[in-house]
């Protein structure tokens, strides 16, 4: 029994040391600076005549994606549609790690596959009879009553390196990270590169949509960039100067 035991403890030491190595890990990836909110602009220098129409934007989240809109110059916030529809909803969110147990053969220890989440867009849903006042897909009641804002997790689909945001159940089949920050912690980085693109969907400026270019050569390998005007463009961290109510995962 004695030499059992021996033989055991360097299984137990070691298993210990993974647990420890991994909450080390864990806390680097929640780190308070990860967790501060900012939203999206859009640097772009490409040599296109409509260079204009991407650089300077803002990054929003409409009907499942992620795309580029124009802001206002004093305010920073997106401007009307233009047919004058509301305003879409600003990228506003952070970094968060994606839960280890819904990745498959993940080893211990490993740093967590760090994802960004953004608050989604208020979608009132139809008033009943027994509910008189619009409820929300994208809140959720906190113990206090009020109501705080759900998150979604930013991804891209590996079919078409498209950027969508979603909830964890479906983001879970993409590409969920791992995200991160420039050197200078400016710049948003997908597998530890900047390669975005903007790629023009529809004509007339509102049309422009992320997409991941992860062979970096303007998504001609995955033929969009045959097809389609696609301007090289980086993801610019501006910082939200207050936090405004509380925020939970969607």
């Amino acid at each position: 029994m004695y030499a059992l035991t021996l033989a055991g403890t360097p299984i137990s030491i070691g298993a210990n040391e993974a647990v420890h190595q991994q909450r080390l890990l864990d806390a680097e990836a929640e780190a308070d600076e990860r967790q501060q909110e900012f939203h999206l602009d859009i640097f772009c220098d490409a040599k296109s005549k409509k260079t204009d129409q991407v650089h300077g934007t803002i990054v929003v989240l409409k009907n499942g994606q992620v795309r580029l809109w124009p802001q206002d110059p004093k305010t920073k916030c997106p401007i009307p549609g233009p047919d004058g529809e509301d305003a879409p909803h600003p990228f506003t969110g952070f970094y968060l790690p994606f839960p280890s147990s819904e990745i498959a053969h993940r080893p211990m220890p490993a740093a967590p596959v760090l994802g960004l989440v953004s608050t989604v867009p208020y979608i009132p849903s139809s008033p009943t009879p027994s509910s008189p006042s619009p409820s929300t897909s994208d809140t959720e009641p906190t113990q206090t009553g009020t109501r705080k804002p759900k998150l979604n997790y930013i991804f891209t689909s590996p079919t078409t390196r498209k950027l969508h945001y979603g909830p964890r159940s479906a983001a879970k089949s993409n590409k969920v990270g791992p995200w991160d920050w420039t050197d200078d912690e400016q710049g948003l980085t997908l597998d530890g590169a900047e390669c975005f693109v903007a790629v023009e969907e529809e004509r007339g400026g509102f049309g422009w949509a992320v997409y991941w270019d992860r062979e970096d050569d303007c998504l001609k390998e995955m033929g969009i960039g045959r097809e389609r005007r696609v301007l090289r463009c980086s993801l610019e961290r501006r910082v939200v100067d207050e936090r405004v109510g509380g925020l939970g995962e969607g």
